[in-house]
């Protein structure tokens, strides 16, 4: 891949974990036109690097700076990033034809949203957010199933976790300009698919058949992604020679879906917890 590809054919779903991000992956990779894959985590290996050069240039240092800025002028340093970078993508980026979107979802990415437009100054990015609740809810059920090695087990670090991205999507959307990045609410997602769906298909420039979109919500309905019949998530590398080269959600990793859910699934104190924790977010997303 050139130096010069500047992410027009990339797509970057981000957001909380937990908060509906491989039900959209699945949902727009049943479109003919976009190809996806397995969390990369690409910008949790290129990102960090990114910003320690950054952090390095402002820091004040009797002794004149220390650092890779000691041996690289910034255009020197960046363009090897860069090329680095591109080397990490060809695995996704080398499969596309002509016109098609490539849609990579690492929810953690959405912490990295000024180094991923500094590096691809033209790919999209689609932020879907979740009632904190709902995604408390569900990190603490991981926690005790598949995702105990990840999951926290307390609802209050489970509501930093949620704060923490949204957060994060919330500044970064401010360095991006406003016709590549689009919202999502999980909840309107689930209430009204299809014409969510249309929104974002017309945000990526694509076009879709309404009988091609309800064939995708029909598809990866709970009860089609559980059963194993949802649109299926590849995956290559040392993994694939592993564990097969289709991703299987573990048991408990798609549960109800329900938005609500959380006031049977919480608590009290967890609810009350919650609360204090995400309240002003909760309010700027419009959550009461």
């Amino acid at each position: 891949m050139a130096d010069t590809y500047t992410g027009s054919s990339l797509v970057f779903i981000v957001g909380s974990p937990r908060s509906g991000t491989t039900y959209l992956q699945r949902l727009l990779a049943s479109h003919e036109m976009v190809l996806t894959g397995q969390e990369s985590n690409v910008f949790q290996y290129a990102g960090p690097l990114l910003r320690r050069w950054h952090a390095e240039g402002r820091q004040a240092d009797g002794r004149g700076g220390v650092g890779l800025g000691c041996y690289f002028e910034e255009k020197e340093f960046l363009r090897i990033l860069r090329e680095f970078l591109h080397e990490l993508l060809e695995p996704m980026m080398g499969k596309l034809s002509p016109g098609m979107l490539f849609v990579e979802k690492t929810p953690q990415h959405a912490v990295f949203l000024p180094e991923i437009i500094e590096l691809l100054p033209d790919c999209r990015i689609i932020h879907i957010v979740r009632d904190p609740r709902d995604v408390v809810a569900s990190m603490l059920a991981a926690s005790r199933s598949w995702g105990g090695g990840w999951a926290p087990r307390s609802a209050r670090r489970a509501a930093l976790i949620w704060l923490r991205h949204v957060r994060a999507a919330k500044e970064g959307q401010k360095t991006i300009p406003e016709e590549q990045f689009h919202e999502v609410r999980y909840e309107d997602l689930v209430a009204r698919p299809e014409s969510i769906l249309q929104d974002l298909v017309s945000f990526l420039k694509l076009s879709w058949e309404e009988d091609a979109v309800a064939e995708a919500v029909r598809k990866n309905s709970i009860a089609a992604v559980k059963s194993g019949r949802g649109t299926p998530i590849p995956k290559g590398g040392r993994f694939a020679k592993q564990n097969g080269d289709i991703v299987r959600d573990p048991a408990g990793f798609i549960r109800s879906g329900v938005p609500g859910s959380w006031r049977r699934d919480l608590g009290l104190l967890e609810k009350l917890c919650v609360w204090l924790v995400t309240r002003r977010m909760m309010e700027v997303f419009g959550y009461r």
